[in-house]
């Protein structure tokens, strides 16, 4: 992107005429030379040194001429070094070839609502929408587009809901720039922040909301620097900013903040009456007018510091590496920070699926994107031959879920599609993943197993196996597809679902056992199909495969957990002893049983208040025996056929063995429903009791 933002500019002075002589101006302390290009209706102005920063971090501004001066038309579109307000005080005041003359008591607000500022950040161009409406920042981007730039160079650096709803209707929610998953993701993005200066040694991080924090540690650095560069610094912080009648520490942005901001330090503390700013202010004022020994600035000056540190809301933003200080700033920088109910923001800031190039639709046809794998395109044909007639896709996203750090975006075995068509009111999401095994005819054995537990009762959704084959480790490997389930699994449910009412500290005793009822329900279908998985020793249950969904319930007159699914097929018919014998079988059910009960005693600690372990225990176990008796009930209805089933799949995955097995197994389950109720009672009150 900075090649091509260099091709951009040599294109405009080469194509664009010139406007008049060079304009000089002396701004953020030093001398500045700035050219000005007309190009049709448009002017594009850069800094003569804009190019030549090795960091590659210009500012740019994008503005509508009629924004600045009524009655004009085009964009006039900036890029320069230092900061944002190095061209945007000298175009609000007419000092740039008269492009604009803001009477000073809107200018603040013309800056911040009109004026849309953006970085070129590692070859992207970030736009930082912060309070320009997003019909604006969406007509300054086709103009951009317009003007040549790459779709995918052009990145939308707040998650604002109304501007993400719009790329999302494109299909393009991928050029809103996502939220970190990992911390070092976050320091990655901490690194590109920081560093900003101002005029001295001083750094910042700065925000996509147009503060600049600075940091104790980065404050507390300055005790360690010459006695000139600290009165240099410090001087920055009190100094009246360009174009304000105050200082930066006092400088009005966004949500209370101010154009330099104490990072840690609660809103509006620094500069409440006698507060720190006040403290910093009166020191450099004695500096200045020399009434204070150097002995004694250096002691007011450990003195701000401390008040500094013992300021802060927590102890653990003091130190730049720790946890607490890369969360918690990441979210200032991000402005998630500022998006309402923490619940919320939680569930936004741990999001696990992140956008990826896709396609625009338009009458249906798909336009793909810039980085568009061969893996989306074959998803989004797949989705349009799924389709009805006469329905036309409007638009889908593709996102990759992320499970680990340690995979790079894009080659992640899950992704989910989210799509809506003409003849749907709802969008419909859908989960596409890559097969566990690479080994041939996997697919059909998967699709068999899906299909012969649905027809037991068992919970598994729609699987629809895709055409595209891949090639990996010298074997095929095979991706599919599978509805997403609504709903969250048992440790993602959200707190205020148990809740009595709105904001109440007590939980409902009845949303708890409705709970166990259903983790019973899918207790007994895990059993059915034998879920193990060998290289763990374990049968995959309260892991996250299990999905809850709430419904409003008549009865209760509110949300109630309604239906469970298993979103999952690994390690169905896993279990690896088919002998039909009374060891086997005692084996087999000591083994789950207890893992249900570890289960059921976490799931019970947590709601602890609410329930007590033998009600829970019991109900978790009716829950049990219904749904084996539903199952067993759709056996004995057709045991024949059940019985004679065979999908004809490879020999090596033992299929009949296993199934037959299966079968015969879930005989025995219906038939000593009593033996096991008394088994897992016993096991959830001791491991329980074990635990406390």
């Amino acid at each position: 992107m900075k090649k091509f933002l260099h091709q951009f500019i040599v294109s405009v002075r080469r194509e664009a005429k010139k406007r008049g002589k060079p304009v000089s101006l002396t701004s953020r302390g030093r001398r500045r030379v700035f050219h000005a290009y007309d190009w049709g209706r448009d002017t594009f102005i850069f800094e003569e040194s804009a190019l030549e920063d090795a960091a590659g971090h210009q500012p740019i501004l994008l503005v509508r001429k009629s924004d600045l001066l009524k009655g004009s038309s085009g964009y006039v579109m900036t890029v320069t070094t230092g900061n944002h307000a190095v061209a945007a005080v000298p175009l609000l005041t007419g000092e740039h070839w008269n492009l604009g003359r803001v009477p000073s008591a809107r200018r603040n607000a013309v800056l911040l609502g009109r004026v849309i500022c953006a970085n070129l950040v590692d070859g992207k161009v970030e736009v930082s929408q912060r309070d320009v409406p997003t019909a604006l920042l969406v007509e300054a981007d086709e103009w951009l587009q317009g003007m040549g730039f790459p779709l995918d160079t052009l990145v939308m650096a707040e998650r604002n809901h109304e501007t993400l709803d719009h790329y999302r209707r494109l299909g393009q929610e991928w050029r809103v720039k996502p939220l970190a998953w990992t911390q070092q993701e976050m320091r990655s993005e901490i690194a590109r922040s920081g560093g900003k200066r101002i005029n001295s040694s001083l750094r910042y991080y700065h925000s996509v909301k147009g503060v600049h924090f600075l940091s104790y540690a980065e404050f507390h650095a300055l005790l360690g620097k010459d006695d000139e560069t600290c009165v240099k610094a410090l001087h920055e912080l009190v100094s009246v900013s360009q174009g304000q009648p105050v200082s930066y520490l006092r400088t009005q942005k966004v949500g209370g903040h101010h154009e330099v901001e104490l990072f840690g330090v609660r809103r509006g503390e620094a500069v409440a009456r006698d507060g720190w700013v006040s403290k910093l202010e009166y020191l450099m004022q004695e500096v200045t007018l020399r009434k204070v020994s150097r002995e004694e600035a250096r002691e007011s000056l450990e003195g701000l510091d401390a008040l500094f540190k013992s300021s802060l809301e927590r102890p653990g933003l003091a130190d730049a590496g720790s946890a607490d200080f890369i969360e918690t700033l990441y979210m200032h920088l991000t402005g998630a920070v500022y998006e309402g109910e923490a619940d919320a923001l939680s569930l936004a800031f741990d999001g696990r699926r992140t956008a990826l190039p896709g396609a625009t639709y338009c009458g249906g046809r798909p336009a793909f994107h810039p980085g568009a794998d061969e893996r989306t395109r074959v998803l989004l044909s797949s989705l349009g031959q799924m389709v009805s007639q006469n329905e036309v896709i409007e638009y889908a996203n593709i996102y990759e879920l992320r499970t680990h750090d340690y995979v790079k975006l894009g080659d992640g075995v899950t992704r989910e599609i989210e799509f809506k068509t003409n003849r749907r009111p709802l969008c419909t999401s859908m989960i596409e993943k890559r097969l566990k095994l690479p080994m041939p005819g996997y697919g059909s054995y998967l699709l068999a197993r899906v299909h012969a537990f649905k027809a037991l009762g068992v919970n598994f959704g729609e699987y629809r196996l895709l055409e595209r084959t891949e090639h990996e480790a010298g074997g095929e490997v095979n991706h599919f597809l599978r509805d997403r389930y609504p709903g969250d699994s048992l440790d993602e449910v959200p707190a205020r679902l148990y809740r009595k009412a709105k904001n109440a500290p007590a939980e409902d005793p009845d949303v708890v056992l409705a709970m166990g009822a259903l983790l019973g329900d899918v207790a007994a279908q895990n059993l059915v199909v034998k879920k193990f998985l060998p290289e763990t020793q374990g049968c995959r249950f309260g892991e996250g495969k299990e999905i809850f969904e709430f419904a409003y319930g008549l009865a209760n007159r509110r949300e109630m957990p309604v239906r469970v699914g298993m979103c999952s097929v690994r390690g169905a018919l896993g279990w690896p002893d088919v002998a039909k014998t009374e060891a086997n079988l005692a084996r087999m059910f000591d083994f789950y049983l207890t893992c249900y009960a570890q289960v059921l005693g976490r799931f019970w600690r947590k709601h602890r208040d609410a329930v007590e372990l033998q009600e829970l225990a019991g109900r978790f176990f009716d829950g049990f025996e219904l749904k084996t008796r539903e199952m067993h009930w759709l056996y004995a209805m057709r045991r024949e056929q059940f019985n004679a089933f065979d999908p004809k799949v490879r020999p090596y995955f033992k299929f009949a063995l296993k199934w037959s097995f299966a079968l015969w197994a879930l005989d025995c389950q219906e038939n000593r429903l009593d033996a096991l109720r008394e088994m897992f009672m016993q096991k959830a009150t001791a491991y329980s009791e074990g635990a406390r």
